[in-house]
């Protein structure tokens, strides 16, 4: 790394104007200012995974469309702090939009709790330090009395919180809006980031139901005759809205007329590259840094994201990963790829559903693991709480949406007598396929360790030659099971049933000990031994994979004539402590299983 300057990276900082000033590095992402605020729908909703750069594009749109309190312009402000950037050079547009509106912009990004009254008090504390902001109007000549003393109420959190303050919450923004149009005599613009986070976590904490109806009434403001075209008096011009999911099933968008929907998905090349960074801006970000040798090692840990066709990567995870390289080589230590993702993104969602996948779910989730593509159609405009239901096309659509997966290709297929798209996806990328490896794993331990349940009836029925419920109890659990195959496809077909009996049975230490994986036994190498906790009972098996059901029988015998042919029990024989030894061959065939045992000794 050279002795030149390098710009700060903006890490974990998402204040446009503080990046700028301090002399951070920024993406200029200023020229979408003329697209979103001309693009004639009232109410505008852009949906992309977190951590792709949403909230600092609205800290940017605030930043030049802001009037000062006292009704200026700010212009040569404002000029100073977009030098140099993309929107100046449009100066007719720049006329007429910078630093010509009153801003509402805020994020419901912290409005959650363990319950709906924690939830409601989260918004009440973000609606109060949001009016705080506007304290001038107190002052207003323009505004009533009765205005001011109802900004007074909305500027205490103390009186906000409570029940009986819910009507000046549903109405904050209507009312707000209206009073800046009164103080400045300009229309307003409202910017909402993370507008869904309310209701993803209330499906998460089961208080869907009631977050739903407040955050409808608190959306009214997108329904109401406040908002409209330029000549009618209406004091609203524009809302522009970001989140993860578009959720029309909640009714919160019922009647919103001229509602403008931009996701991942859509075909409109006017926005594809306004949230993220594009391959050309990630090669001149590491270039820049003097990385730019590493971009390869950058593609193949964090590319494959797909906005409509534009080919993108995360913002949050290119800089952590620059910050990281050039500490790394300062230090002549070898530059590697941590996995950032895993630590930004709930996976509450993800893991509730592992247990509820059919078969052919859990062969889909196994071909993403394994680096192939599914085919699914998906459901845009997905309900939080449709959660609930498990259902295949919300659980992709989920993963889709929130970044897990991206969109491969896609094509119109008529189903049911009905044309819909159906969307080949993948994991994106290295990074992404550790976060599945890790939560699901995190998940499968958590199933097994639910009790001394499942995994010590199978142990105790194994100790005992029960072959019968051994083998009821292993396909009970393996219905809700996934496995992660280490060598992905090129791995033996038994791989994947070897992992799943060793996640069972490491996860038995209160039950087993001495617990061996393809450990050198007589003559060859036995797939599972272990013993019980008083070194009296031991167990060997040696696992097949049937190509059939019909297979079963002699695919469970030929697994305990290899036993028998190399020997594996023979050094355990000559142990006098030892009193038992039961051999088991077993086979399996998707998520069905077949055991059959020889008591040795």
């Amino acid at each position: 790394m050279s002795d030149k300057c390098l710009k700060q990276l903006p890490i974990g900082n998402e204040d446009f104007t503080y990046i700028i000033q301090n002399g951070g590095y920024y993406v200029d992402k200023t020229s979408y200012l003329k697209k979103v605020f001309t693009n004639l729908s009232p109410v505008i909703l852009f949906t992309r995974p977190r951590r792709f750069g949403k909230t600092l594009l609205m800290d940017m749109f605030k930043s030049f469309l802001r009037v000062a309190p006292d009704g200026s312009a700010n212009r040569e402000y404002k000029e100073k702090l977009f030098a140099g950037l993309e929107i100046l050079k449009d100066k007719e547009f720049t006329d007429k939009y910078l630093g010509q509106f009153p801003v509402i912009s805020f994020s419901l990004k912290g409005v959650f709790g363990k319950d709906y009254n924690a939830a409601y008090e989260a918004l009440a504390f973000t609606l109060s330090n949001l009016f705080k902001d506007f304290l001038f109007l107190n002052d207003s000549e323009k505004l009533l009395d009765s205005d001011k003393e109802s900004l007074r109420l909305l500027q205490d959190f103390n009186y906000l919180s409570t029940p009986k303050a819910e009507k000046y919450i549903v109405s904050s923004l209507e009312f707000l809006s209206s009073c800046l149009y009164k103080h400045f005599s300009k229309k307003v613009i409202i910017l909402i980031d993370e507008y869904d986070v309310p209701l993803a976590k209330a499906s998460e904490n089961g208080y869907h139901k009631e977050m739903v109806t407040l955050i409808s009434s608190f959306f009214n403001v997108m329904k109401s005759n406040l908002l409209g075209d330029e000549g009618n008096g209406s004091p609203i011009k524009k809302i522009v809205l970001t989140g993860c999911l578009k959720v029309a099933k909640n009714s919160i968008f019922t009647g919103v007329n001229n509602l403008y929907v931009n996701t991942i998905l859509s075909e409109n090349a006017d926005y594809d590259s306004m949230i993220g960074f594009t391959k050309e801006e990630t090669v001149k970000i590491l270039k820049d840094y003097e990385l730019d040798d590493y971009f390869p090692f950058v593609k193949e840990n964090y590319d494959g994201y797909r906005f409509n066709k534009k080919e993108m990567f995360c913002p949050w995870v290119l800089v952590s990963f620059i910050k990281d390289a050039i500490e790394k080589k300062s230090q002549n230590i070898k530059v590697n790829a941590p996995n950032y993702w895993i630590n930004s993104t709930s996976s509450n969602a993800l893991l509730s559903y592992v247990g509820y996948l059919t078969d052919e779910d859990n062969e889909n989730m196994q071909k993403l693991m394994d680096g192939e593509c599914i085919e699914t159609t998906i459901n845009d405009s997905m309900n939080y709480d449709d959660l609930a239901m498990h259902k295949a096309e919300d659980f992709y659509t989920l993963l889709l949406f929130t970044g897990y997966l991206t969109v491969n290709s896609y094509r119109t297929e008529n189903i049911s007598g009905e044309d819909k798209t159906v969307y080949s996806l993948k994991i994106p990328n290295k990074e992404i396929r550790k976060c599945f490896i890790q939560n699901i794993n995190a998940h499968f331990d958590a199933l097994v360790n639910q009790g001394e349940n499942k995994a010590k009836l199978i142990a105790k029925a194994l100790f005992e030659g029960d072959s019968e419920s051994a083998s009821e109890n292993i396909s009970d659990l393996l219905c809700s099971y996934v496995s992660i195959r280490d060598f992905a496809t090129k791995a033996k077909p038994e791989n994947f049933y070897h992992g799943f009996l060793s996640g069972v049975f490491t996860n038995c230490s209160n039950f087993i000990t001495d617990f061996k994986s393809n450990s050198e036994s007589g003559d060859g190498y036995a797939d599972l031994i272990f013993m019980d906790k008083r070194r009296k009972n031991v167990v060997i098996l040696e696992i097949k994979v049937s190509k059939s059901d019909d297979d079963f029988e002699q695919d469970t015998n030929d697994a305990l004539l290899q036993i028998e042919k190399k020997k594996y029990y023979e050094p355990l024989l000559k142990k006098v402590n030892i009193e038992t030894i039961y051999c088991y061959g077993i086979s399996f065939y998707n998520k069905q299983c077949y055991l059959l045992s020889r008591k040795v000794k």
